[in-house]
């Protein structure tokens, strides 16, 4: 009985010190990544914009081909979206909505994922020699759940390589299309 009670006071102690620590862990996390892409602005935002582009170049959309897509909203800019199912542990279900687009400046994003509330991201555009720099980034509340503030800490790590896999993918896309500007329009 004397190693039962051992057991159960060094767990309550693990359990504790957990919660402690926690209290001094962020809630919030974000996940940012940037790469200077050779092509113009407005060729590099289309790919982002239209989310029918980012079969071509984001690396959850290649995981799993089979995974089921549903568009909605518009074509592109504000209020455009999709909603996705794989059976790929890795991909799951989700739904993505651009939330605020400005021309060539800006995409924001609303991302629910496996039910586990709304993360915000999205894209920055800012002119770098002859080509623009996009700033991709993605912020999270962990909440106040000791565990998801430890697991808070590994985000980077887990999302940080998708991102340069996926602004590399962007790059290798944009800038084998034609220079030709694309005309776009605030939306």
């Amino acid at each position: 009985m004397k190693v039962l009670k051992k057991i159960g006071i060094v767990l309550l102690v693990i359990i504790v010190l957990v919660c402690v620590v926690s209290l001094f862990l962020p809630s919030n996390v974000k996940v940012e990544r940037s790469l200077v892409i050779n092509a113009p602005t407005e060729i590099v935002f289309e790919q982002i914009n239209n989310l029918k582009n980012w079969d071509k170049w984001a690396v959850w959309n290649q995981i799993d081909p089979n995974m089921t897509k549903v568009y909605f909203g518009p074509e592109k800019g504000s209020g455009s979206g999709y909603s996705w199912k794989s059976e790929n542990e890795n991909v799951g279900h989700g739904k993505l909505t651009i939330s605020e687009s400005k021309a060539n400046e800006l995409i924001n994003t609303d991302l629910e994922f496996a039910d586990q509330g709304i993360s915000k991201g999205g894209f920055t555009f800012s002119p770098e020699g002859a080509g623009v720099k996009v700033n991709w980034y993605m912020d999270m509340d962990m909440g106040m759940n000791p565990i998801g503030k430890f697991f808070g800490l590994a985000m980077d790590k887990m999302l940080g390589p998708d991102f340069e896999k996926g602004l590399t993918q962007l790059k290798q896309v944009s800038e084998s299309m034609p220079k030709e500007t694309i005309a776009t329009e605030t939306v």
